[in-house]
Formats: C-alpha cells, structure tokens, sequence
C-alpha cells in the first residue's frame, strides 16, 4: 500500500487532540500549503487547479478523520485515494470535496462536489452499499446549532457518484446493526424546535441509490449533548449502540439502541418517557468495555455509606458496571468497585462483601483512599488503605514506611496499606493489588 504522509505536509500549521485543526476566523490570508515533492505535489496542484484564484482548507471539527485531506483506499485496490475540503478564496457559502485518484499517468480528479455550507462536520467511510469498498460519508454543518446534514458520495474504478441521504442529524456512527451484510449509517438527533430526538437505522436502496431510513426510535429529549457512542456486542451477540449523553446540569446517562429483526424494529428499552433514567449519574464515567471482551460496560454512580460526622464530601464514590441483555432489555450485574474520579482509579469490591457493610473514605490532603467496615451509621475496623504518592517522593522513600507499590505512572506511585484486622471483610496483600485499577477509557 501506498504510504503518504500528506496530512504532515499540508497539516503542519497547527494541531488538535487527534488531528490537524483547520485555520479559522481570524485569518484573512488564503492557506498555501507547503510546497511538497512527488505524490503530495500532484495533489496539491489539483487543489489549486480546481479553486483557480486561491483556497483555504477546511478540516472536519470532530470524528477520527480531522485533516482537510484523507487518504483513503477507498475501492480495495490497496492504493490510497486522496480526498479534500477546502472554500475557494471568494466563496463564503460552499465548501468544495475533491475525490483524486492515483493512476498510471499520475494524479487525477476523480469528483468535485460542491455543497451549501460553511464547514464539515465529520467525515467515516463505511461499505453501506455492499460493494466490498468503502463510501464517503461526510456530515456538513448547518447554522442552527446540533443540526448538521449528512452526504454520502461513491467511488468505483475511478468514477465517483452521490447516494443521496436528505437527512438531517446531530451525531451519526456507522456499524451494523441487523447483522445483514452491510453496514447501516446510525443518525442520532438531538431535541430541537423542528426536530425530535430520535436514532434513525439509515440502509442503502439499490434500486433508488438513496439511503432510507429502516427503523427509528425516540431518544431521550432532555439529552443536550452526545458524549460517547460505541457499538458492542450484547450477551447473546445481538449487536447495539451503546450511547451517553449529558443533560443541562452535566449529569450523564446511557440509551442502549438494538434492532430487534423478529418485529423488524429499533429499540431504546433504557428510554422510558417521563421516567428518570436509571443509568443517570453524575461525574464523568463513560461506558466502556472494561475487561476487552467485546461487550460494552455501563456504569451507575452512587455514594457508599456515610454519616454526618464524614459528610458526603469525603465518602468515595461507589462505580457499578453493567451489561446490557437484549433477551430480557436489563441490566445485568457486571462488577463494583469504590472509585477515586480526582485520581482516576478504582478499587474492586469483593463479591464477599455485602451491600451496607463497608464504606471507604477520600483524604484530599494526602491522596488517600480507605476502606472501613461499617456499621451502621458508623466506621468500623479499618481495613487497607491505598496512598498515590508523588513519584519524586516514593522514589527518595519519604514518609512511605509500610506501603508496597500497585502501580505508578508519570506523576504518581500507586501504593497500599494492609491494616489485616481481626475482620471478616480484612483481604490479603495479593487481593489489594489485583483489585487496583486505573479508569483509563472509562473516564474523561
């Protein structure tokens, strides 16, 4: 395969997260990329060719695709083919898509594609046509907020084409939901003054060359925002888009969609209108595929035990994680464990202890974690604690006398305290470490 590094020669100006962030307002000069050698060359002079008095890039705003130029093997060839965003220097409502292809005479417009906006969303491929190659799918931005317009273009052997879609969204992901061959585009919109909230299952029509809309479900409309969406499989392999979403107040919650083919329909059993969710919780935990097993977690935060002498402030957060069955649309428990969010870890609960008695405290002050019977309305026996010490610290052997090392990253030595009481809930020394994990991916 052809290996380009195009988005380095023609991105180098800036950079954002996970990708080339586009020059916006506040620049009044046309973008000239660098002049480049070889493939990149070619490339850049189609660009310049097509606008004719001068461009500027334009790079998607979210998505794993953020450069104004792709490469992509889009018909299975392994040769990249090139494709580019950019407005021409006096057009102010039309961004311009170049489709270039990589032939024996050199580099050629396969497509240029005109459309009535200002920027691009998103950009995915996907084979939504069941083709074996790849279709571009690219999200324009509108100028009401959280609605944007979805395209759809076709590359086959040099010649390109439009599938159209007439759909509107404010999120989309593309998977396979039904489990039939190809993939579906899946086109989540939020609440708005002309728009329901609603995930619609978008399936490609041979005969018309249009994408229809399959099956759709409400969705919560007090969502404001979509914070994560990921497919998974369920327990008995239906598949499903697992997707959290953040309301007004920044608490989050989680809407499971499936397609059930005996009723040939799409569900969001965890919806139920006029009913508080019970995914909904606060602080920043995504679901997440916690033990890499192909099947999503969902998490529910609540508090462990606490009195007034404590507080709320300084009891740790009590993490649940949950799969999802399709069978009986329920929870089904996973695992728990007491989370630090301020250092983003989390400890395993034993399937031994039982609800109501244990607690575990947070010490601010020194980065602590521990955990205590409880009894009743009270703290009993202490029984570990855990301690992030700065690595600096750790490293000289200050004030860690008795703690043994878990774990340490850059910044911190992730370490534990056996209190081993006399206490049906004391653990060994192997059971502590084991049970330490760092919330990585699951949260934000």
């Amino acid at each position: 395969m052809k290996q380009l590094k195009i988005a380095a020669a023609l991105c180098a100006a800036t950079m954002l997260l996970g990708g080339c962030s586009g020059l916006e307002p506040g620049f009044e000069d046309i973008l000239r990329p660098p002049k480049a050698m070889g493939d990149e060359a070619e490339i850049e002079k189609l660009i310049s060719d097509a606008a004719g008095t001068g461009y500027t890039l334009k790079y998607p705003k979210s998505g794993s695709y953020r450069s104004a130029i792709i490469m992509y093997d889009l018909d299975g060839d392994d040769t990249d083919e090139a494709i580019a965003f950019f407005k021409g220097k006096d057009d102010l409502t039309n961004v311009r898509m170049l489709i270039m292809s990589d032939g024996s005479d050199g580099w050629k417009v396969s497509g240029d594609f005109s459309t009535e906006t200002t920027d691009v969303e998103r950009v995915d491929f996907a084979d939504i046509d069941d083709s074996d190659g790849a279709e571009i799918i690219v999200g324009y931005t509108t100028y009401t907020p959280n609605v944007n317009f979805l395209s759809c273009y076709t590359y086959k052997g040099g010649s390109t084409g439009i599938i159209k879609s007439g759909q509107n969204y404010s999120a989309f992901c593309c998977g396979n939901l039904d489990g039939v061959g190809k993939r579906e585009i899946i086109a989540l919109s939020l609440f708005n003054a002309e728009t329901e909230a609603r995930a619609s299952m978008l399936t490609y029509n041979a005969e018309s060359k249009t994408l229809y809309s399959k099956a759709n479900t409400a969705l919560d409309p007090n969502v404001i925002k979509y914070r994560k969406a990921v497919f998974s499989d369920l327990q008995d392999g239906t598949k499903a888009l697992v997707i959290d979403g953040a309301f007004a107040d920044e608490t989050l919650s989680t809407q499971v969609i499936y397609y059930n083919r005996e009723l040939a329909i799409l569900r969001n059993p965890l919806y139920r209108e006029k009913e508080k969710s019970v995914t909904r919780r606060a602080g920043l935990v995504l679901s997440n595929d916690i033990d890499n097993d192909g099947n999503v977690e969902i998490p529910i935060v609540d508090k462990l035990p606490y009195s007034g002498a404590e507080g709320v402030k300084v009891v740790a957060d009590k993490l649940t994680w949950y799969n999802f069955s399709a069978e009986n649309e329920s929870l089904v428990l996973k695992t728990s464990a007491a989370a630090n969010f301020k250092l983003s870890y989390s400890v395993r609960i034993p399937e031994t202890w039982e609800d109501d008695s244990f607690t575990a405290t947070l010490g601010s002050a020194d980065n602590t974690m521990t955990f205590y019977e409880w009894q009743g309305d009270r703290l009993g026996k202490e029984l570990f604690r855990i301690k992030a010490f700065p690595v600096a610290q750790w490293d000289l052997g200050k004030e860690n006398e008795g703690y043994s090392l878990i774990y340490r990253d850059a910044k911190y030595a992730f370490s534990f305290r056996n209190a081993e009481p006399d206490s049906p809930l004391a653990l060994s020394d192997d059971k502590i470490k084991t049970s330490f994990s760092v919330l990585d991916g699951a949260y934000e």
